[in-house]
């Protein structure tokens, strides 16, 4: 009934789900449809079809994403900090905007030894022809500050 070249699959190079089609072939009609009512036929084409509506939609959505969120609206780069006295440090840093023709406002902070927050500005930044623009500030504390930072830069709501 069966061939030993087709049982021992010495002949047969197929893999995957439909290895055993050419076996099953040779099966009598009561036996296919007893398998076929035990275990089902299964279509396995279905999830090639969902693969390519999820790759349609998700790859544009990846590519946007990942354009977007690598060139925000505004970059911050922290340039240097110099405490000037036990009430102020000085911060310097440079601005990169998506359009320099908007006003934006940088909330600095100044932090102590123990990173504890001393001082806190927030300073307005005019409109400008040249981008990136290098600001420098000075930050009012009420303890003595070991460093600044830029929190963060937004466009002014004016």
């Amino acid at each position: 009934m069966f061939s030993s070249k087709k049982l021992s699959g010495n002949g047969s190079s197929a893999s995957g789900p439909h290895r055993f089609k050419d076996i099953f072939d040779q099966l009598p009609r009561e036996t296919q449809e007893l398998l076929n009512s035990r275990y089902g036929v299964s279509n396995h084409s279905y999830w090639r079809y969902l693969a390519l509506v999820l790759l349609a939609i998700g790859l544009p959505w990846l590519m946007w994403s990942a354009w977007y969120h690598s060139n925000p609206e505004t970059r911050v780069t922290l340039v240097s900090f110099t405490p000037i006295d036990d009430r102020s440090i000085e911060i310097t840093f440079n601005l990169d905007r998506r359009d320099p023709a908007i006003s934006h406002t940088c909330t600095l902070i100044a932090r102590d030894y123990e990173k504890n927050v001393v001082g806190e500005i927030d300073i307005p930044i005019a409109p400008s022809a040249t981008n990136p623009v290098e600001i420098t500030a000075k930050v009012p504390t009420r303890l003595a500050a070991v460093n600044a930072a830029v929190l963060e830069c937004r466009p002014s709501k004016t």
